[in-house]
């Protein structure tokens, strides 16, 4: 039955109407069961509200019409249970219930079976029998297998017809998309999409009231598509036979208005766009050619559908050629990186969606570290729904809102105008240094790297750079920057903070942080050759960037240097050696220059992070002079989930009783040896975090800029021996949402409420 699955599931994600996909869908499944009767009901949205959709065997009049809620009826108790449900005899069951509009009358077996995506009940499918008797195995499988197959395309499908729909069910008729917070704030702006290789697939179906501009945009992306075609026979022509020659023949053929021409001006005759009509008559062309026996003709479908990209890149290039950045832009992309930052202007950003990535994604702390509003993860959504509309970014509540109506627009507006009151109000003891209720004092320092401004340094609540991310200075550039040029860098940040300390750490890519000169593919990336690792094997890279940092730290004498993803002492004791070669090395030269000349050494420590560490603590006493926790890849690690994954997101929470132990015991074990431990992840800069590291016992936390202020404010109002006793308490928590409830609890207390929500 494999073949039979693949074909229906092909058939299914390629037709463009939902309507006409789901009653193919009845019409397959009953004729490869060989069933009497097979119908589908889809879930209302957030509701346990079942109505049918599509059906082969009932009355078709139903469809549409007939609903029931989660609780009624065999087909709800499919939806309600979460399991497949097959009963020999439908009408005797106790659950049974007669819809007359739907007239089931002469069926009797029943099979239901849910169509679930990411925890969600979608609908359910069900096939029936007039004669009594159970479904065998093999058709439960058959089902249960499809319906995972096709769960993710109907929940993109359900996305895209409410947003053309004038049906649609969220409030005030906007349509929400929901992901997760990856920063929090609120933007408010036009959607501004950055595209790289997009597919067909990421193409919703879209009509517009003009088809003349549509086809002469059709028009002009056919001959420029004819011009590289063209040129690659050209170029290929002294390469290969005649014979190999003829695949750019057909490409050229297939050009021809007789081919797919004449179609696709068809469909855009209809109203259609020029991309939607591509992506309807390439679909279909496609699922047609794999459909076939021979495997000739059935080879044709990659040919179409390489046209098909390409006719794709013409028609969105010429649209994105043109596209200016809007004064109140929503940076729209597949995966948002710090290149795309990097080229608009920082003021002119107002939030970001990335459909890839999750709450700790590399993308949402550079999101976090330049205080702009994101949301993360809006998986099965085509990335050209999302273009050239007006948006709405809630980053406290991880939703997006497209093209939203005047009301919903307002109040946003004034959530804005109150999230901005209230960081005035926090800039009022902005300089005041920090400590407890009781005089506990604590130190608070700025993760940089990224969108680094100097004047942060004279702000006097910024006590220094507890993690400067120095890949930055790797990643914007087309080849690994020279020793020079580090240090011009380098020297620019200690200047800036010439009697602060700065923590820099060494090139820390791989994982979700890539070169682009320089990439790493692999299986398991997070597990794989980065930080650390991937400097010792390369000690040409790791030298030249530590002389760089020496260099630069002669004049200031601020610079603690710190090594990610430390593993085992044997990485710490040949890190060391490098470091100090790289010392003298540098001492030697400036002192050939001038005998007189004094290089400062700076402070050596290391990152924790990987779980190992903590059963090698003690062992660290006389090779590093401090340590610094980094909660994002100690949580992703105990916890084994990838934080960039939005599948699995929801299990990654640095609240983690297990977590939390683990840095309570970091911080009893370095406290005993004497390294001094701060914490630089992301949890120091959540003001619930900072209080329960506080209570812990550490005394030096770093953070983004934008939560500085926010920590600062609910330190200053708790008490230390009552932080102290909340820590303790956490610890013996078993879940997640007990520790927020008890942090949550504590802030309520002590009248800090505003920063468990948006506005002042």
């Amino acid at each position: 039955m494999l073949n039979d699955l693949r074909s229906i599931t092909h058939s299914f994600v390629q037709e463009p109407s939902l309507e006409v996909a789901l009653a193919s869908l009845v019409t397959d499944i009953k004729r490869v069961l060989n069933s009497e009767c097979c119908s589908v009901y889809l879930a209302e949205s957030e509701q346990s509200i079942l109505r049918l959709q599509a059906t082969d065997g009932l009355n078709p009049d139903a469809i549409g019409v007939t609903t029931m809620s989660f609780d009624e009826g065999l087909t709800g108790w499919v939806a309600q249970r979460e399991e497949p449900i097959k009963i020999h005899n439908a009408k005797r069951h106790p659950r049974f219930k007669n819809f007359p509009d739907v007239q089931e009358d002469n069926f009797t077996a029943f099979l239901g079976v849910p169509i679930i995506h990411r925890r969600q009940v979608l609908g359910v499918i069900t096939i029936q029998q007039s004669q009594a008797r159970f479904f065998d195995q093999e058709e439960e499988a058959f089902l249960v297998t499809l319906s995972a197959q096709l769960a993710s395309s109907i929940a993109n499908v359900s996305v895209r017809m409410k947003s053309s729909s004038p049906y649609i069910e969220h409030e005030n008729n906007a349509l929400v998309l929901k992901g997760v917070s990856g920063s929090t704030g609120v933007g408010i702006g036009y959607s501004y999409l950055v595209q790289t290789e997009i597919d067909l697939s990421d193409v919703s179906l879209r009509k517009v009231p003009s088809a003349d501009i549509e086809k002469t945009r059709y028009f002009e992306a056919v001959e420029a598509t004819r011009t590289d075609i063209k040129l690659m026979s050209e170029r290929m022509s002294t390469h290969l036979p005649p014979q190999a020659l003829a695949i750019f023949d057909m490409y050229l053929q297939l050009l021809e208005a007789a081919s797919l021409g004449n179609e696709i001006v068809a469909k855009i005759n209809e109203s259609w766009c020029a991309v939607s009509a591509l992506k309807i008559v390439v679909e279909r062309y496609i699922s047609e050619f794999e459909k076939m026996e021979d495997p000739y003709i059935r080879e044709r479908a990659v040919d179409v559908k390489d046209l098909g990209r390409r006719l794709l890149k013409h028609l969105t290039n010429a649209s994105s050629q043109h596209k200016t950045i809007p004064k109140a832009a929503i940076i729209i992309a597949e995966e948002v990186t710090a290149s795309m930052l990097a080229e608009i202007p920082r003021d002119q950003i107002k939030g970001i969606v990335s459909i890839k990535g999750a709450e700790n994604s590399h993308a949402a702390i550079m999101a976090r570290a330049l205080g702009i509003p994101a949301v993360m993860g809006l998986r099965d959504v085509p990335l050209l729904q999302l273009d050239g509309v007006d948006i709405i970014v809630d980053g406290y509540n991880g939703q997006v809102f497209i093209s939203p109506v005047e009301a919903i627009v307002e109040e946003y507006k004034n959530l804005e105008s109150e999230d901005l009151e209230f960081a005035n109000q926090l800039k009022v003891e902005a300089d005041e240094v920090v400590q407890t209720a009781d005089g506990k004092r604590i130190s608070l320092y700025i993760n940089s790297g990224m969108g680094f401004d100097g004047e942060f340094a004279e702000q006097e609540h910024i006590e220094g750079i507890g993690l400067y991310r120095t890949e930055y200075t790797f990643m914007m550039r087309q080849r690994f920057p020279s020793e020079q040029e580090q240090q011009l860098v380098y020297q620019q940040v200690l200047g800036d903070f010439s009697e602060k300390p700065v923590v820099m750490r060494t090139l820390d890519v791989g994982g979700d942080k890539q070169l682009p000169y320089f990439p790493i593919i692999e299986d398991n990336p997070f597990l794989g050759w980065r930080g650390i690792r991937l400097t010792l094997d390369h000690p040409e890279i790791f030298l030249v960037q530590i002389r760089a940092m020496i260099k630069a730290n002669v004049f200031t004498d601020n610079l603690h240097i710190m090594l990610p993803m430390i593993s085992d002492i044997g990485e710490v004791d040949e890190a060391r050696r490098l470091f100090n070669q790289a010392y003298f090395e540098v001492q030697d030269e400036l002192q050939e220059a001038d005998a007189g000349a004094i290089v400062p050494k700076p402070k050596f420590g290391v990152m924790l992070e990987v779980p190992s560490m903590l059963f090698q603590l003690k062992q660290l006493k006389g090779k590093v002079d401090f340590c610094s926790i980094g909660t994002n890849d100690l949580t992703q690690y105990l916890l084994a989930v990838d934080r960039n994954n939005d599948k699995v997101a929801n299990l990654y929470d640095a609240y983690h009783p297990t977590v939390l132990n683990a840095i309570k015991m970091i911080a009893d074990v370095t406290n005993e040896i004497g390294i001094p431990c701060s914490v630089c992840g992301e949890l120091a800069g959540d003001p619930g975090g900072a209080m329960l590291l506080a209570g812990m016992g550490f005394t030096q936390l770093s953070m983004n800029t934008k939560n500085l202020l926010r920590v600062k404010w609910v330190l200053k109002k708790s008490n230390s021996e009552d932080l102290k006793e909340l820590a303790d308490d956490i610890l013996n928590c078993t879940r997640p949402d007990q520790v927020k409830f008890r942090v949550n609890r504590y802030i309520l207390n002590i009248g800090a409420a505003g920063i468990l929500r948006a506005g002042k």
